[in-house]
């Protein structure tokens, strides 16, 4: 699995964030030097766009699926932390901090139609559940102007700036964005960071970071194509 959520003294998507701390203990027993490099953490992302009826995007749904370990955090981390008469209500109130605490980091999200950046914001509550051992976390963005994918180029990618996070396309469930006429083609270019780069990932402690926008080097890139 991979993909990754971000946290530090200063920086991250809060409670998101707080995890590191816990998982750092687990990280020192690693013998493998990887162990204390970036990333930490990984997510699997599912994206499904949406349309309106001249076939204009307008939105995208995103699910995060978090591996295990930090999944296992978040939802004990819940269980103590947050109010709810229930475990469903206090992961609900879990995930509504944590698409808030997202938003200094844009939710991780770029969208641009042709060479100009669209702006996303959150619409609607997100759902976060532990399923299979591993919390899904899903959220809607709403983009700031309708996105026709005929005439524009469609590309997105989704990524921690810090990259204490991995956040990967899920291989069993590729991008989506279908139209009246059919489905797209959504191409994901894979990274391919400068050996340097990924020299100096491995080289930040878990407390540190690199520099400005260091994720955007492991970002998966994808394109939309429409006919």
């Amino acid at each position: 699995m991979n993909g990754a959520v971000r946290r530090g003294p200063a920086r991250g998507p809060g409670r998101l964030a707080c995890a590191a701390a816990v998982l750092l203990a687990a990280l020192w027993l690693w013998p493998a030097p990887p162990a204390i490099a970036h990333p930490h953490t990984w997510i699997d992302v599912v994206v499904v766009f949406e349309t309106n009826p001249d076939d204009a995007v307008t939105a995208m749904e995103q699910t995060w699926i978090i591996d295990p370990t930090y999944s296992r955090y978040l939802h004990d981390d819940a269980m103590q932390q947050f109010e709810g008469a229930t475990p469903e209500e206090k992961l609900a109130n879990l995930g509504a901090e944590i698409l808030d605490n997202l938003g200094e980091y844009h939710w991780y999200t770029e969208v641009h139609a042709d060479d100009q950046g669209i702006a996303v914001r959150p619409e609607g509550p997100p759902e976060l559940v532990m399923r299979d051992g591993r919390i899904r976390f899903r959220f809607r963005l709403t983009l700031a102007q309708p996105l026709d994918p005929r005439r524009q180029t469609l590309r997105y990618a989704v990524y921690d700036p810090t990259y204490f996070i991995e956040v990967l396309h899920e291989p069993a469930t590729p991008p989506r964005l279908e139209l009246s006429t059919g489905p797209c083609r959504l191409d994901i270019l894979k990274p391919r960071p400068d050996p340097a780069i990924v020299a100096r990932a491995l080289a930040l402690d878990y407390n540190q970071t690199g520099e400005a926008d260091l994720g955007r080097h492991f970002a998966e890139t994808v394109t939309a194509q429409c006919d």
